[in-house]
């Protein structure tokens, strides 16, 4: 796991280790960071297609999210019905979306997160964070883990 989504990811869960972690992209080549105006205007862009692409996720309406990954993000997942077969499970799991905790949008080595705190109908107690990041207008992160999780648990790929 590169050092930007290990922050990220600290900054969730306020020292996260990750126990559950679907999809991490590979590092991205160093940028330098974007002024102020340039942040604001990723994050907001951010927000706004990450509620749309998790209403999606949620939906089971995967094709614009499979479209949006990154390369190396698809290939952690094999395939589309290799993913839409993970959701499905997970729909079955866990349920739909039961409460919005909060959301919020941040910045880190030129990766932009939306990340939202949410409970799901099956597992009420339980706070999951959705994070996903983007380079440009590709998914370049897509994770799902509990806030709060402490330790140093090594990244859990997906199951194929």
């Amino acid at each position: 796991m590169n050092a930007s989504i290990r922050d990220v990811c600290r900054t969730v869960g306020r020292g996260v280790g990750l126990s559950f972690c679907l999809l991490v992209a590979p590092p991205a080549p160093a940028q330098s960071l974007p002024g102020p105006s340039v942040q604001a205007a990723a994050e907001q862009t951010a927000l706004t297609r990450g509620r749309a692409l998790l209403a999606e996720f949620y939906a089971v309406k995967l094709d614009a999210l499979w479209q949006a990954f990154t390369p190396e993000v698809r290939a952690q997942w094999g395939t589309l019905a290799d993913f839409r077969a993970y959701r499905e499970a997970g729909v079955q799991t866990f349920g739909a979306q039961r409460e919005q905790i909060g959301e919020r949008t941040l910045t880190r080595d030129g990766e932009t997160f939306y990340v939202r705190s949410a409970t799901f109908q099956r597992d009420p107690t339980t706070v999951w964070a959705l994070i996903i990041g983007f380079t440009g207008t590709r998914v370049s992160t897509f994770v799902i883990l509990r806030e709060g999780e402490t330790g140093n648990d090594p990244v859990a790929f997906s199951p194929r």
